[in-house]
């Protein structure tokens, strides 16, 4: 399997971008892209993983949405249903890690969506 670093450089490439034109699409420096397709930077944001993504026309291979309530992180399948989240977002949040942590509380997955929300309707 190829990983992500590696997908960004061989798509760069094929659309003849130098690395410092796609940083500069992208907003962030020369030397970060080529960390990124070195595979040296790996902790990325999932808006940084997006941008690229979405830049690059490159289908990332999404997790399928866990088949049961029980499937999913503590608390999010409380909060999931409560809340009637569509499936898109569900799955958003499950990839979610803070220094490879998650919410443990149905609370505490509401306030990070909610400020998620907050910050990208803005």
């Amino acid at each position: 399997m190829t990983d992500f670093g590696t997908t960004i450089r061989e798509r760069r490439r094929q659309e003849g971008l130098s690395q410092e034109a796609l940083a500069q699409q992208v907003g962030i420096s020369r030397n970060y892209l080529s960390q990124i397709e070195r595979g040296l930077a790996t902790n990325l944001s999932w808006q940084l993983r997006q941008t690229l993504t979405s830049l690059l026309g490159i289908q990332e291979a999404v997790p399928v949405v866990a088949a049961t309530p029980q499937d999913l992180p503590l608390g999010l399948a409380e909060f999931a249903q409560r809340a009637d989240l569509p499936s898109d977002d569900v799955l958003m949040l499950t990839r979610l890690r803070y220094r490879g942590k998650q919410p443990t509380t149905a609370d505490k997955w509401e306030l990070l969506y909610n400020v998620i929300k907050m910050t990208v309707d803005s």
